[in-house]
């Protein structure tokens, strides 16, 4: 029922009153211990611990829009921005809503292994019914934007070793499109790398919402050679690029 806020994307009017009373809210220092939920938080409302950052906007946010300030906010579908392929639902892997795991995919559901046959259960938002915010298992193509705390940074060159959730084949769509983007820029260059070069694990989501498992180079089909193999160490720099020469009416956007 007591949600965060996200702050990795907001979307803001800027209104002096709403600052002074926000900035109120923080300088009163009324958050409190707890994790139930209802009586810790932000004047005990019920937005604390549970969420990661509460003590900052993601929880101060929060309580202020569904508390004290009902009228001013849209919630956008989480999904369709700032996706970061979560489970929406708590699984028997692990009750802490805090720390959802993935669903796992049909391929590595083991019955006789509990740690490949745990199942989802409950929504972590406290509702009957949360599929709208599943987004694990939503598709890339209809996400508008992408936050990749969760997935970790496509520099990273994360080994294909663990690939047995909804999460991870949805991260490596985000990782696909990233360096997409980055081959579309001048000067980037494919890498070369050969299709055998390295012998893993490639998932793609099929439109069904079934996953496609088949043996490739994921370096290659996800990272398009930028990797060339797992750890940071075989992350292939961008070009540098003297930013100088660019017309005075460039905008550049970080």
């Amino acid at each position: 029922e007591h949600v965060g806020v996200q702050g990795g994307f907001l979307v803001v009017r800027p209104s002096m009153k709403t600052y002074l009373k926000l900035r109120g809210m923080v300088y009163s220092g009324e958050f409190y211990p707890g994790r139930d939920g209802n009586t810790s938080g932000w004047f005990k409302s019920g937005y604390g611990p549970h969420i990661w950052g509460s003590m900052t906007v993601q929880g101060l946010l929060g309580h202020y829009f569904d508390h004290v300030d009902m009228e001013h906010s849209v919630e956008l579908n989480r999904c369709r921005y700032n996706n970061i392929a979560d489970n929406a639902r708590v699984s028997t892997f692990s009750l802490n809503p805090k720390f959802p795991r993935g669903t796992l995919i049909d391929q590595v559901r083991n019955v006789s292994d509990p740690r490949y046959n745990y199942k989802d259960v409950y929504c972590r938002d406290g509702r009957k019914n949360c599929d709208d915010v599943d987004c694990q298992r939503f598709p890339i193509e209809k996400t508008r934007m992408v936050h990749y705390t969760y997935c970790k940074s496509p520099l990273k060159c994360k080994d294909c070793n663990y690939m047995e959730t909804y999460k991870e084949v949805t991260c490596y769509s985000f990782i696909k499109e990233w360096f997409r983007v980055r081959s579309t820029l001048t000067g980037e260059d494919l890498p070369h790398m050969e299709d055998d070069a390295f012998s893993t694990n490639v998932q793609l989501l099929r439109g069904d919402g079934t996953v496609d498992v088949h043996q490739g180079n994921c370096y290659k089909e996800y990272m398009m050679g930028f990797c060339q193999g797992g750890g940071q160490v075989k992350y292939a720099s961008m070009k540098q690029r003297n930013m100088s020469l660019l017309p005075d009416d460039y905008t550049v956007i970080v």
